[in-house]
């Protein structure tokens, strides 16, 4: 019997046939790449790859052959990455970008009409000002609310939590980014620190019930399970701190940042609260237009893919050939759908690269519900 070391050494004998076959396969596509870009001919040709791939797999015994599709799937995305340095690749959200970019790009601006979700003292406005140095805030009861404000004209921006480094994702807003027509221009995070704040007088042997947006009482739902109290959900974290300090109940606490809980006049008794130490929160800043602004190095589309094995696969490994790092995955159901999903990533990438550029011009052409949310850069 063979032993494991000599097993070893033929593998890597094999592998440094492979290598070499690889690197003929690689010069070809490059003169394949050139050919289609004097001809203005697509890069992927998914009857061809199908071809191949069946061809291939029959000369194979059958227990390997759905490896074999794995195999030359993989390769044929590093082909097409390869050729697409040689091929522009052409489609309606390239062009958009195209047109963008011509131009120099300008700095993101110091000031702006914001609308924001919820009541003076929301993170949401400490974050529009952390953006925005001279802004001019407008806040609206929901999240729909400032989708609303945007894309009728009322605010030029619009300002939204996005996820949660320890409650997760604002669904809820994910939910309405298919509903409207809005670009992301850029995203901020901001640390998240919720005291336990009530009226003057009140105690924490005092509280019986703690009132706030749902995510705190989700970032700080290990200290209210010591606390042992009622829980109630309201729109935002300022409209609770403004509820206790209107009702004047000792009983009732909120959770809020101490920034709420001072503007609101109330006893903060017990500081930073939160499960994490270190708890942050993504807002994005939205413009009805498409606007890419000096420093941009993070991308967000959204699009729909196959209810078939493999369709997420697919998508992730085109990123994986351009080298480009994916920071964010979401899916969502699409109403009225048979388990149908719309999907969002968020990767880093400069627009300004034309590589990047073909790629998303590869994703908008293989799908009819492609979206490019926008290009712009997170502020820490």
């Amino acid at each position: 019997m063979k032993d494991l070391i000599e097993i070893r050494t033929k593998i890597d004998s094999i592998d440094d046939q492979i290598i070499e076959l690889y690197k003929e396969r690689m010069a070809l596509s490059k003169e394949v790449g050139l050919i289609k870009a004097e001809t203005q001919k697509a890069v992927t040709d998914g009857t061809r790859e199908k071809e191949i791939v069946y061809r291939l797999s029959q000369k194979c015994p059958e227990d390997i052959r759905i490896y074999v599709k794995e195999l030359y799937e993989a390769i044929f995305y590093s082909s097409k990455a390869y050729q697409s340095k040689f091929v522009e690749v052409k489609s309606p959200v390239k062009e958009e970008l195209d047109e963008i970019i011509k131009n120099p790009l300008v700095d993101f601006p110091v000031d702006g009409t914001v609308a924001c979700q919820g009541v003076l003292g929301a993170n949401s406005g400490r974050a529009a000002e952390k953006l925005f140095p001279i802004s001019d805030v407008t806040y609206f009861k929901t999240f729909e609310g400032v989708f609303n404000a945007v894309e009728k004209g009322l605010c030029e921006y619009g300002v939204l939590p996005i996820e949660n480094s320890t409650a997760g994702s604002v669904l809820e807003v994910y939910d309405l980014m298919k509903k409207y027509d809005f670009h992301i221009v850029k995203s901020v995070r901001l640390q998240i620190d919720h005291c336990l704040a009530g009226v003057s007088g009140a105690d924490i042997k005092d509280i019986k019930t703690v009132i706030s947006h749902q995510q705190a009482l989700s970032q700080c739902n290990e200290y209210l399970k010591k606390l042992g109290v009622k829980t109630e959900a309201v729109e935002n974290t300022a409209v609770g701190a403004k509820k206790v300090m209107e009702d004047g109940d000792k009983s009732v606490a909120v959770l809020c940042s101490k920034e709420c809980a001072t503007a609101y006049g109330l006893k903060i008794i017990e500081p930073r609260v939160q499960n994490a130490e270190k708890n942050f929160t993504r807002f994005i800043c939205i413009a009805k237009d498409m606007r890419i602004y000096k420093g941009a190095d993070k991308i967000s589309i959204m699009t729909s893919l196959p209810h078939t094995p493999g369709s997420l696969n697919k998508i992730v490994s085109r990123f994986y050939a351009f080298g480009l790092n994916l920071t964010k995955i979401e899916s969502r159901p699409i109403e009225g759908s048979d388990f149908e999903f719309n999907f969002y990533f968020d990767f880093e990438g400069d627009v300004l690269d034309p590589q990047v550029r073909n790629l998303l011009a590869e994703l908008d052409n293989g799908s009819d519900k492609f979206v490019l949310l926008g290009a712009y850069k997170e502020s820490l």
